[in-house]
């Protein structure tokens, strides 16, 4: 379908077909009739004369624009009215081998030196004779825009305005040039925040100095304006009525400042005094092209159906260039879509297509294409395919993709996509195909992210990525980049035939249900299989609250009506099985070789399958990649092809992964640069500790210290501890006695903050069942106690308990010891009777939790533990 359009829209310019073909120049008049030799002029005109024309025509319509620059300062508006049929398509193009320019932006001409000896004095003494100035008030430049709040949760409005100089966008003059800075301190309201540098001295005359700041996690950043600044203490003070969403971490947190003409220093940067409407400028070359962006987008189509837009140059936009709401088979076809403000394109509908562009430089991401209905699992057919997206996401840094298909039932395939700070791609939603693409250097600014990431939802089923090829993803922080990262129990996604090359961690279950990871190839990865049970520990309160994110959106589909339970069997019962432990996870048939393979979690493998892969970890050339001088793959050979061939182990079809040449591509060939990454250390096997599991422990009767040593040497996984911790307990028929000796490290927290402090903690369970309280005791090196009980994973006071107990702590040289008595009517137990318990010591220094026996998640877990048997 897609060639029959282009041969009949040649065809009909060819013969030239009455009613069926329109002109459109730069140099022509809308009043024209629209013929070769009395064109229109623009695309707004061309959509005007299009309506007269449907009424007449019975084919299909295709409107031609020659070479040159239209340039746009508001939107060309298109409705249903604009709309072809399937008959009779509308399709707006650019002449064959015509450079064709859709621009938002106005050229920035009369530039001139600085001559203002005020402006010169603020200037950095190393570009006064290079900064150049352009008065923007006689250079048809109504509205500049003003810088804006924007970041994770905090919106995305419309970009100021921007300077590009040959297509290239420049840097809004900031400081430092590169990297970041870093934070000392913060006051209590958060408001005063201590900086490691006295350079903000220089910034007291600007009148609008803005911050960009990862204040706390590495995924959410936040452009805020800066209200004073205090050079006595190197203090800048911050908006009251911005509120960093998970506060501001000193040692963390990483920031740098813009919009400050004080630190114009270097070829590329810019400045606009908005008060004088005055633009200063560090030209990069001599003779360059300087564009400012002042439209907010280029064209928006609304419940338009069957128009395509093929072959323009659509660039310097304030927003999203393209926008696309609603309707069916609208189509963006070879485009150059680069330089917006916000996304390349969006668009809202069924079977959408956005084929063979070319998008870069756009500020928040590239491609979003959302069709189909969830609900009713019916699918939107849209196809987003044969594009490249390369360094996007310049000013929105975080969740902001190359591409993203969403809804139900699209389709992702063939497109390269890399150098994004974040994600690269993302399909949130159901049944959705993502296929033969190729994705690299992505998240190469943050941590804790994916190339591919989806999160905190059991209900977005059926999505299945294969066949793509995943290399040199590492991540830049804290826990590193993912690839293909399915966050917080996201379950039902099938990962087959892919590779992965270089990569960090190349498949990241986050303790979801349902996933299938098959016939994959990891070539060198630092870790290859992750699989945690992270809703069995330390997200186990999120999983069982019902107001928790994952439990709203699981209300919000009628997962247990016919429809869904048909296609997704397994999650009609999620909540009656056992949520938050992964299960049915499949690892098979998959061949790895360097780096390490298995990171399963141990404790839940028995729920998984895990068979039949070819593991060679010490050997990364088992596996070899031979590649063509564009970094395609060309060949993929295996050291013991039979050792395959014994697990079934199936072809994957290399040769069509990424980009193919097409006549509707934007661009052919295409080269990109390839950056090479640094992966972490290969990680030590931990020593585990050697003990049967779920032990029972005779608790003496007696009146002083008695018992076996209950020794306390492995953490959560069960991973060997040294040295050890050591318990005593007994009762003495009324009283429960626990004394601990614990080695302190040279590196130590005497406070009474748990997790942050040395501490000790005592669970115990005296009856079973899920709504069976959990009595737990914690006491600190200084003497101070906390007390709490847990029922169905909900935390409650524990007053009689905590009247019922006496603590004392004592730190000696080396070690520090406590005694702890308690009255076993408060722990529903009396002599001869059993409970569960586990004890756990903090070592802050050593950031270790040292534990009886494992828990495999939250220490207070003690059902998972051993047994306490009390002598009668």
């Amino acid at each position: 379908m897609k060639q029959w359009v282009w041969i009949m829209s040649m065809s009909i310019l060819a013969t030239g077909c009455a009613g069926s073909a329109l002109y459109v120049a730069p140099g022509g008049n809308d009043a024209n009739p629209g013929t070769r030799r009395a064109p229109l002029a623009t695309l707004a005109g061309a959509r005007d004369r299009v309506r007269t024309l449907k009424a007449a025509a019975t084919g299909p319509i295709v409107v031609e624009f020659s070479a040159g620059v239209y340039r746009f300062s508001e939107a060309a508006e298109f409705v249903e009215a604009d709309s072809g049929t399937a008959d009779a398509p509308v399709v707006y193009r650019a002449a064959k081998g015509a450079e064709v320019r859709l621009t938002g932006g106005v050229e920035i001409l009369q530039w001139k030196p600085v001559t203002d000896a005020k402006i010169l004095e603020r200037l950095p003494e190393e570009s006064r004779s290079k900064v150049r100035v352009a008065d923007l008030s006689g250079q048809v430049v109504q509205d500049l825009g003003r810088l804006k709040m924007r970041g994770f949760s905090k919106g995305s409005p419309a970009a100021e305005a921007e300077l590009f100089q040959d297509d290239v966008p420049m840097t809004l003059a900031r400081w430092p040039n590169e990297e970041f800075r870093g934070v000392k301190a913060t006051s209590k309201d958060k408001l005063e925040v201590t900086v490691d540098t006295d350079r903000i001295a220089r910034w007291t005359d600007e009148s609008d100095p803005w911050l960009f700041a990862y204040w706390h996690h590495d995924w959410a950043e936040l452009y805020e304006p800066i209200r004073s600044i205090d050079t006595t203490r190197n203090v800048i003070r911050r908006d009251p009525k911005i509120k960093p969403i998970y506060g501001i971490t000193p040692g963390r947190a990483r920031w740098y400042a813009l919009n400050l003409l004080s630190e114009l220093d270097q070829p590329g940067e810019y400045y606009i005094d908005r008060s004088a409407g005055k633009l200063y400028f560090w030209p990069p070359g001599v003779g360059g092209k300087c564009v400012l962006s002042v439209s907010n987008s280029i064209i928006h189509c609304k419940s338009v159906s069957h128009v395509t837009f093929q072959g323009f140059i659509i660039e310097a936009c304030r927003g999203t260039a393209v926008r696309v709401d609603n309707g069916a088979n609208c189509k963006i076809v070879g485009c150059t879509v680069r330089n917006t403000g916000h996304r390349a394109v969006s668009m809202y509908g069924y079977r959408h297509e956005v084929y063979g562009c070319d998008v870069y430089y756009n500020g928040e991401g590239g491609i979003v294409v959302t069709g189909g209905v969830r609900k009713t699992l019916a699918p939107g057919e849209c196809n987003v395919e044969n594009n490249h997206v390369h360094h996007y996401s310049r000013r929105a840094r975080t969740y902001k993709t190359g591409i993203t298909i969403s809804g139900c039932g699209n389709r992702m395939a063939h497109n390269l996509i890399h150098h994004g700070p974040h994600m690269a791609i993302s399909a949130p939603g159901n049944d959705h195909v993502v296929e033969y693409n190729e994705i690299h250097n992505a998240v190469y600014e943050s941590g804790d992210a994916g190339a591919y990431y989806v999160g905190r939802d059991w209900t977005q089923r059926g999505n299945v990525l294969r066949y793509n090829y995943w290399h040199q993803i590492v991540g830049a922080t804290g826990h590193g980049g993912m690839t293909i990262y399915l966050d917080d129990q996201h379950s039902g996604h099938t990962i087959h035939g892919n590779i992965f090359e270089r990569c960090s961690r190349a498949v990241f279950i986050g303790g979801g249900d349902d996933n299938i990871v098959t016939n994959n190839v990891f070539v060198d990865c630092w870790k290859a299989a992750h699989m945690d049970n992270r809703g069995m520990g330390w997200q186990k309160k999120f999983t069982d609250d019902l107001k928790s994110s994952i439990h709203v959106r699981l209300r919000a589909i009628p997962y247990k009506n016919k429809l869904w339970s048909r296609r997704y069997p397994n999650l009609v019962n999620v909540l009656e099985d056992d949520p938050g432990v992964p299960k049915r996870n499949v690892f098979r048939r998959n061949v790895s070789a360097g780096g390490c393979w298995d990171d399963i979690n141990q404790a839940t493998r028995h729920l998984q399958v895990v068979e039949d892969n070819v593991v060679h970890d010490s050997d990364k050339d088992w596996i070899r990649l031979a590649k063509d001088k564009y970094g395609r793959i060309t060949g993929v050979t295996y050291k013991d092809p039979a050792a395959l061939e014994a697990i079934g182990f199936e072809r994957i079809p290399f040769e069509k992964m990424g980009l193919y040449k097409d006549p509707r591509r934007a661009s052919w060939p295409v080269r990109h640069e390839v950056d090479k990454i640094n992966l972490p250390e290969p990680t030590k096997p931990k020593k585990m500790a050697q003990f049967k599991p779920k032990p029972v422990y005779t608790v003496p009767r007696a009146m002083a210290a008695s018992g076996a040593v209950m020794e306390l040497s492995c953490d959560y996984d069960g991973g060997l501890v040294k040295p050890p911790a050591e318990a005593r307990i007994w009762h003495d028929g009324t009283r429960l006695h626990v004394v601990m000796t614990t080695p302190l490290p040279k590196k130590r927290n005497l406070g009474a903050q748990w997790g942050a402090c040395d501490a000790i903690e005592l669970a115990f369970k005296a009856a079973d069942g899920p709504n069976s309280d959990t009595l737990v005791l914690r006491g600190f090196t200084n003497g101070k106690t906390d007390f709490f009980k847990l029922a169905n994973g909900s935390k409650g006071e524990a007053s009689e308990l905590a009247k019922s107990a006496t603590y004392t702590a004592t730190v000696e040289g080396d070690a520090w010891r406590c005694a702890w008595t308690v009255a076993l009517k408060t722990l529903g137990v009396v002599p001869g009777d059993r409970m569960r318990a586990n004890v756990t010591v903090r070592r802050s220094g050593t950031n270790n939790w040292v534990m009886w026996r494992p828990t495999h998640g939250d220490s207070t877990n003690c059902e998972r533990v051993g047994t306490l048997e009390l002598a009668p």
